[in-house]
């Protein structure tokens, strides 16, 4: 099950609860990259060999280097006075006394890297106590994509982000590794990673075939920790009560739609900045460059900010048709009755009878 399938899931239950009972026969697996569903699976087993596993395998850790168990912490660093809490979806220390932080991002958002850099300073901050030297451990994040963050790289789905200083790492102790997963499944799609062996790669093969209800390929079936991955997140496991509480919780869709018109707001609002400076430096030079340029330039400005939000809005209203309808014929394809469809999507029901 992907994103959209999942959202779909929540939207029919939000209607009735028994849905589950419809999707459970449609769909083999739950949404893997889900917040709580990821919990369950690499949070609540016992000994957490999933989370190892996928963990050595993302931070490309081997032999002596590996981890070899991992205790798991409360989630949350509450705020101090008028501070944002820091809620983690895994925090963990390893054997090694190593912070291993792990957050599953399922949309882009502007404000993403912030939150990341926000995030381990808090884990920091708790390292040191008074009467302490200034030793930090070896912090490791690892942010797990559903997007693609990285478009300047599209052969890469693996990025080792790093301060650095003549071509140096400054701080080696802080390693921060972001996985673009869907970025993967295009390039093994088409056949560009058919090559990589590495231990990522196998686990981004097994999460596919989940996440695209796939069949599993047979070097996946044949590992064991694959299979307990594949058996853990079949949708028979999860209870009623989990995506009841995901359906009170559910704000994907608010999200998306002020995501994409913060990007309208923002482009529309840069090109009526760069208008409106050039109308208004001359007109202002032919009146007197010193008083002209202040005048024309404010004048232009407001001009152009407003034509350009204009042109942004109505660009964002669009995407969002398209998208709605986009998802409706997804959605119809995979046997969703119409008239959850329709109240998914907001479309009328004879658009959607025609898709």
């Amino acid at each position: 099950m992907n994103r959209t399938q999942h959202e779909a899931l929540l939207e029919a239950m939000k209607m009735d609860a028994k849905n589950l009972v419809k999707y459970r026969k449609i769909y083999k697996y739950a949404y893997l990259l889900c917040d709580s569903v990821f919990k369950i699976v690499f949070a609540e087993e016992k000994g957490h060999s999933l989370l190892i596993s996928l963990v050595n395998a993302m931070l490309d850790l081997h032999g002596d280097s590996a981890i070899k168990s991992i205790s798991l912490e409360m989630q949350e660093y509450p705020g101090i006075f008028n501070k944002k809490n820091c809620i983690l979806d895994i925090i963990g220390t390893t054997n090694a006394g190593e912070k291993v932080l792990v957050e599953v991002q399922q949309q882009g958002d502007k404000y993403f890297r912030d939150r990341v850099e926000y995030y381990i300073s808090r884990v920091i901050e708790n390292q040191v106590h008074k009467n302490e030297k200034y030793e930090l451990p070896q912090i490791y994040f690892i942010g797990l994509l559903d997007f693609e963050m990285f478009p300047e790289e599209p052969a890469e789905y693996i990025h080792h982000v790093d301060e650095m200083c003549h071509g140096k790492k400054f701080f080696p102790k802080i390693q921060k590794v972001f996985v673009e997963i869907e970025k993967f499944f295009e390039l093994e799609n088409a056949g560009t990673s058919k090559d990589d062996n590495s231990e990522a790669a196998q686990w981004l093969r097994a999460i596919k075939a989940i996440v695209k209800e796939e069949p599993v390929p047979q070097k996946i079936l044949s590992n064991e920790t694959f299979q307990k991955l594949i058996s853990s997140v079949e949708l028979s496991n999860f209870e009623e009560e989990l995506f009841n509480l995901e359906v009170k919780n559910m704000t994907d869709l608010k999200a998306q739609h002020e995501i994409g018109f913060a990007e309208g707001k923002e482009q529309g609002f840069a090109e009526g900045m760069t208008e409106g400076f050039a109308e208004g430096k001359t007109e202002g030079f032919a009146e007197g460059k010193s008083e002209g340029f202040v005048a024309g330039k404010s004048e232009g400005f407001a001009e152009g900010k407003s034509e350009g939000f204009a042109e942004g809005e109505k660009a964002e209203r669009a995407r969002a048709e398209k998208e709605k309808r986009e998802l409706a014929k997804g959605l119809r394809e995979d046997g969703v009755p119409m008239e959850i469809i329709a109240r998914r999507t907001g479309l009328p029901m004879d658009e959607v009878e025609k898709l």
